[in-house]
């Protein structure tokens, strides 16, 4: 074997360590959701009171988790292949496809839907 094989050999199981070491977990997923519903709160209706939006902002910086934990995670399926997992929830009649790879999730199906979904349940006020 060549020395430049031998470099591009050592390079991929390198990198294959490194993918596999960064792999993301459920509760890092967890924490990408509660910076979506943070998301989802950002893009909501200006015509919405800043004090209305102020309130729901704290009340899901102290309940998010408890929100993720009882809702999403229940409906959440993660199929790890080692290198990268692929999360899906299914919740609020919406599905979410999330690729995690290198401590990075990137959006596949669903997130703009979820998103849009998630701050009309947010601000629609009690009955």
């Amino acid at each position: 074997m060549s020395n430049t094989g031998l470099v591009v050999l050592v390079a991929g199981l390198g990198i294959c360590v490194a993918l596999a070491a960064t792999n993301p977990t459920t509760q890092e997923y967890g924490a990408f959701l509660e910076s979506l519903l943070g998301t989802a709160l950002e893009q909501t209706d200006p015509a919405d009171s800043a004090h209305e939006r102020n309130l729901i902002r704290n009340l899901l910086k102290s309940q998010g988790k408890t929100v993720i934990e009882s809702v999403i995670r229940p409906n959440t399926r993660r199929r790890n292949y080692g290198l990268f997992s692929i999360f899906e929830t299914r919740a609020f009649d919406v599905h979410v496809v999330i690729v995690g790879v290198g401590g990075v999730f990137v959006p596949v199906d669903g997130v703009e839907d979820a998103t849009r979904k998630l701050g009309q349940i947010v601000l629609t006020p009690a009955r």
